[in-house]
């Protein structure tokens, strides 16, 4: 075998290493996360979902969240199940649309007349409560969360 053919059979091999290395690694770096809702006053309207990777994200007063979903209440309760899940970590804000106008209703003076939770059941004073407070590690295939509205 000559030096070419040598290097060709290194380079070759180690392509094949790094491309089968790479594999599990993608793998097991996302997974399933499961949100057990409960608390609603009723069982009309939707659970109104969002998904936050970030300060910004749950700051934002616009359509920032990475994911988001809308699914029926069935005996005051919900699951939500968001499938490849990057590990980070998230936090995660509920809201009922009772009257499935797709919008946080409010009264006059600003405060929410729709149920509403947040990851960690955090809880806020005069507004949603800071991200660091709903902030939690996805780390796992598959971790499971309960919120329960107020």
């Amino acid at each position: 075998m000559n030096r070419k053919s040598i290097s060709y059979i290194v380079f070759f091999a180690f392509l094949v290493m790094l491309v089968a290395s790479d594999s599990p690694a993608t793998a097991e770096s996302t997974g399933k996360l499961i949100i057990d809702i409960s608390g609603f006053p009723s069982s009309e309207g939707f659970a109104m979902v969002a998904l936050h990777n970030s300060q910004d994200s749950y700051t934002s007063e616009g359509d920032t969240a990475i994911a988001k979903t809308r699914i029926k209440v069935v005996n005051q309760e919900a699951q939500v199940v968001f499938v490849n899940v990057a590990y980070g970590w998230y936090g995660v804000s509920i809201f009922h649309d009772e009257n499935a106008n797709m919008k946080m209703d409010k009264n006059a003076m600003g405060i929410p007349k729709e149920s509403y939770g947040f990851s960690n059941n955090a809880k806020g004073f005069f507004g949603k409560p800071k991200y660091k407070d709903v902030m939690f590690q996805m780390n796992s295939a598959e971790k499971q969360i309960a919120v329960n509205l107020d």
